[in-house]
């Protein structure tokens, strides 16, 4: 999915910086300072609305509150905590402040001071799952281990057993309870395949002596993102989104997995404020288009070009929207200009080989795929098992061995990449190497039909090569 980033801000004058003071009600006058560029104007209308209500309802732990979410989601953290702390202290029924807050302190790596205000919060409100999460990561992290398992412990009582195994897991291996933590991450992987229980599960099968286990379970955990749950605490934050740079990269992320209409509505407002962005246009032309309404998505590009026809992501865009419309050859169009332009560019060479893989112009489509690969395309493997498939296609053997080899040393768990090794092995009359390559597919699990079909074929072979074949 193509999302659009503003290469820089527009720089502007030291004189057009605000320095916004808000004012708490103590009587000493302290006060908390952010600093933000007015010309941002809806952050300025934002925190100007916020700062009123605080002057106008000093005693409300409410105004208060409002106003660190809106600090700490425009990226006014450290504002944030105290805003937070005066907001608690106005309300000790409130959860959300201490919590708040500890989330913040351990952010910025005071995670002492994190559990006292966690342990706050949970005396208010001791049902809330994720609060027992965070208390057992922190605990774990500072050597408390039999605290950190009660937590976890705890909050898998409360609806979150997979991450809280995770988190014991995680925990014994910090213990070398080995054998434990094994026998907890096996059915969690099994259950989860998560990359990062991957990563634990090879570490506890390393420990043990498992060496096998071990690789194959790194390698289904090579792409490790952290354990992250569900905290629904943050949902109201989103609402106080309204820097230029926030609100662009949450559109952008949208668009990553494809919620375009959410982007939509994200970006849309954002174009009234500032018209001539081309990042806003670019993004919202192709959320837009995405979501069916292409004469408006082709509209906003033309509006772009017009002011910037140098700015290389309007072609990408409308490559896109070519792309979805099936016009393949003005796509192509649209994708060498885009690299006339900038010619460091991986994504428009990986589209520029799917179009052309389509049109069966393979040479093509392998070039393509290499420039891709030379500027860092984001899935490297993916590139290499297609160009293996063109290649296999054309029972161009040694090419495609090549190519196939070149996916499972990137990524050790794709086991259709495996697969499709030991096919072309086998083609190649490589037997041995073939059932090396097949073998190692079956211990990674899946894609059972394509295996089948490929031992068959394998048999099949070594049958016509009769008992001369090759070694």
């Amino acid at each position: 999915m193509l999302a659009i980033r503003r290469t820089g801000a527009v720089p502007l004058p030291v004189a057009a910086l605000a320095l916004v003071l808000a004012f708490a009600a103590c009587s000493n006058d302290a006060f908390v300072p952010v600093e933000f560029n007015r010309d941002d104007v809806d952050l300025a209308a934002l925190l100007d609305k916020l700062h009123a209500e605080v002057r106008l309802r000093p005693e409300s732990s409410v105004a208060w509150g409002r106003l660190g979410m809106a600090y700490e989601i425009n990226d006014y953290q450290e504002a944030a905590i105290d805003v937070y702390r005066r907001a608690e202290a106005l309300d000790g029924e409130a959860f959300n402040w201490p919590y708040f807050r500890a989330l913040l302190l351990a952010k910025a790596g005071d995670v002492e001071a994190a559990l006292a205000a966690l342990d706050t919060a949970l005396e208010i409100d001791d049902g809330y799952a994720p609060g027992w999460l965070w208390r057992g990561s922190w605990l774990r992290d500072l050597g408390r281990f039999d605290d950190a398992i009660a937590a976890f412990e705890r909050g898998g009582e409360l609806g979150a057993e997979s991450i809280a195994n995770a988190g014991i897991a995680q925990t014994y291996l910090r213990q070398s309870r080995v054998e434990e933590a094994l026998a907890l991450l096996a059915p969690l992987a099994e259950r989860s395949r998560h990359p990062q229980i991957y990563r634990l599960l090879s570490r506890a099968q390393q420990a043990l002596g498992n060496v096998e286990e071990a690789r194959i379970a790194a390698a289904r955990g090579r792409n490790a993102a952290p354990l992250e749950w569900r905290d629904p605490r943050h949902v109201e934050k989103w609402g106080f989104l309204a820097s230029y740079g926030g609100r662009l990269v949450h559109a952008e992320q949208l668009l990553k997995s494809d919620q375009f209409k959410d982007a939509e509505d994200v970006l849309a407002p954002m174009l009234e404020t500032y018209p001539d962005d081309e990042a806003v246009l670019a993004n919202l032309a192709m959320a837009v288009g995405r979501s069916g309404d292409m004469e408006r998505a082709f509209a906003l590009v033309e509006r772009g070009q017009a002011l910037n026809p140098a700015y290389y992501r309007f072609n990408n865009v409308l490559a896109s929207l070519h792309f979805q419309q099936d016009e393949y050859e003005e796509a192509l169009r649209h994708l060498r200009k885009s690299v006339e332009i900038d010619p460091v560019q991986a994504w428009p060479y990986e589209r520029m080989g799917s179009i052309l893989m389509r049109l069966e112009r393979y040479d093509e489509a392998l070039a393509a795929f290499d420039q891709a690969l030379q500027y860092g395309a984001e899935k490297p493997e993916r590139l290499h098992y297609t160009a293996g498939m063109i290649e296999g296609a054309r029972e161009r053997w040694p090419e495609a061995i090549a190519r196939f080899q070149s996916a499972t040393t990137v990524h050790q768990a794709f086991t259709k990449a495996f697969v499709y090794l030991g096919r072309s092995l086998a083609e190649a009359h490589r037997f041995d190497e073939a059932k090396s390559a097949l073998a190692w597919a079956d211990r990674l699990g899946t894609h059972a039909e394509d295996l089948r079909s490929a031992r068959t074929r394998l048999a099949e072979l070594e049958e016509e090569a009769g008992p001369e074949r090759a070694p």
